[in-house]
């Protein structure tokens, strides 16, 4: 494993919360109506959170010697609120799965602190996932 590989894994970890920061931004602004108004809260409080991940995920790449990314990554934009949490559920719960794998290439490398800091990353995204079906099962 090297750690050109790790580097890769993050900038698409970066890419995810920009892509991330942006989609609930953009859904905060395309929420109406009583349920609407109770989401753009979440989408904003959210944003803040993926905020602090890209800034820690920018500071590790530029530490390992990397270039990070400013490139989001690309989203689809459903029309109704339903639609807007699935597809949130479903970035959320692969965001996870992200963040394990790259967990264990910076174990492997001996990155304790990093491999750490990215499962407790995939916790936050696996709680924004419990806290995504909780809602959608209200709908």
């Amino acid at each position: 494993m090297s750690k050109e590989t790790l580097i890769r894994g993050l900038n698409e970890d970066l890419a995810a919360e920009w892509g991330t920061i942006i989609r609930y931004t953009y859904q905060a602004g395309k929420a109406f109506g009583l349920l609407g108004a109770e989401l753009r809260e979440l989408f904003q409080e959210e944003s803040q959170d993926e905020l602090g991940h890209a800034a820690f995920l920018m500071d590790v790449i530029v530490d390992l010697g990397g270039e990070p990314t400013t490139t989001p990554k690309e989203f689809a934009k459903p029309a109704d609120l339903k639609g807007m949490l699935e597809l949130d559920l479903q970035m959320e719960l692969q965001d996870v799965e992200n963040y394990i794998q790259h967990a264990k290439l910076a174990e492997e490398l001996g990155e304790v602190e990093l491999k750490l800091k990215l499962e407790e990353m995939a916790a936050d995204e696996a709680g924004h996932a419990r806290e995504l079906r909780r809602l959608l099962k209200g709908m």
